[in-house]
């Protein structure tokens, strides 16, 4: 049985989301015994680790890996936070360790969309440069 605390990170095609051990593993050994089916979805998939990696035959790539427990814990570097992580209602929060470096509200994104597009890029720069990059991009 899989430590239900433990997170893996789920990346498909670049694009990363955490599940649960129970959901990742559940995807591993469903493509472990794909493979060797006659109408077979899995081109290809190895393990090394606990770690995953599959190419399926409809070309699409995903990655499954042990999320590190203690990094994921430690108190700095940038992180997202939805719904009541601050403020107790419908938001995205970007955070430098337990500093708020912005927020958006979903009254923001529903009256403008184009706000959307703002949070993804901010997230995406917070994720690939770190926390400082989003910080320097805020207005002051």
């Amino acid at each position: 049985m899989p430590n239900e605390t433990k997170t893996y990170e789920r990346t498909e095609d670049g694009i990363t989301t955490r599940v649960t051990a129970q959901e990742a593993l559940a995807e591993g050994r469903a493509a472990m015994t794909d493979r060797v089916t006659d109408r077979a979805h899995v081109r290809t998939i190895s393990r090394d680790s606990g770690r995953y990696d599959i190419t399926y035959t409809d070309g699409r790539h995903v990655v499954l890996a042990p999320v590190d427990e203690d990094q994921r814990s430690c108190p700095s570097g940038f992180r997202i936070g939805f719904d009541g992580d601050a403020h107790g209602y419908d938001s995205v929060t970007l955070f430098d360790g337990t500093e708020e470096l912005t927020m958006w509200t979903q009254q923001e994104w529903t009256d403008d969309p184009s706000v959307v597009f703002t949070i993804l890029n901010a997230v995406m720069l917070g994720f690939t440069r770190g926390p400082d990059a989003v910080r320097a991009r805020l207005p002051h």
